[in-house]
């Protein structure tokens, strides 16, 4: 009987350990990726339909290939482009999320839609 009960109390003992750990989950730190920024950046077009998408992932192909760390030494009104939409003054350091939203701002406030910056950035190479 004291067999068949410590038997019993091991494997309650060992099925309560294993559904309820004692020390915390570890977690994993992941890197910021282009398939993330891309992500990101297609939910803040897609409500303006599947060809804005279209355009303005052609465009920023263009401009950094996605690259959240892109930088143009070449100086334009006394200011250095960086950042995925390879805005003027912005730093390298600055976060994705950031980037984009602040990217997406530029070209809806300044061409209204992605695939206007996009046909601006096809005739004169600059958006």
């Amino acid at each position: 009987m004291k067999l068949r009960l410590s038997i019993i109390l091991i494997v309650v003992g060992l099925f309560t350990v294993l559904m309820y750990p004692t020390s915390e989950p570890t977690m994993v730190k992941r890197t910021w990726t282009i398939v993330d920024s891309k992500a990101y950046a297609k939910d803040g077009v897609i409500a303006w339909g599947e060809q804005q998408w279209y355009c303005l992932n052609k465009l920023w192909e263009k401009e950094s290939n996605w690259r959240t760390m892109a930088y143009n030494p070449i100086r334009v009104m006394g200011k250095h482009a960086a950042g995925i939409p390879q805005l003027l003054g912005m730093k390298r350091t600055t976060p994705p999320t950031e980037q984009i939203d602040r990217g997406l701002s530029y070209i809806f406030s300044r061409y209204g839609t992605p695939c206007a910056a996009w046909q601006h950035e096809r005739r004169h190479n600059w958006y």
